[in-house]
């Protein structure tokens, strides 16, 4: 008799994602590609660069005014992202 090692496609693909460390190059892709729906559409139209390292997303902004009220809503802004990701890829934001 054939053994049966059955598992659902997500559990295989996510099992294959974490063991070729692709977790945070998925996750990151997927907040570039969804920015816009976020952060909105003003806030994306202004970043110039985003990047994750350690649990932290660092945001440049093209806008002084923009980075003044984006320091008030960083909370918020985070929240966003991880509801949106459905986990908790980030736990801090930095204005640049």
């Amino acid at each position: 008799m054939f053994k049966q090692n059955l598992q659902s496609i997500g559990s295989a693909i996510n099992q294959f994602l974490k063991e070729n460390r692709l977790e945070k190059k998925i996750d990151l892709s997927s907040l570039h590609i969804n920015w816009k729906t976020i952060a909105g559409e003003m806030v994306a139209n202004h970043t110039t660069r985003m990047f994750i390292k350690d649990n932290i997303l660092f945001l440049e902004v093209d806008s002084s005014a923009l980075k003044s009220e984006l320091h008030f809503l960083k909370d918020q802004l985070v929240q966003n992202i991880n509801h949106f990701l459905k986990k908790e890829l980030v736990k801090q934001l930095v204005l640049l």
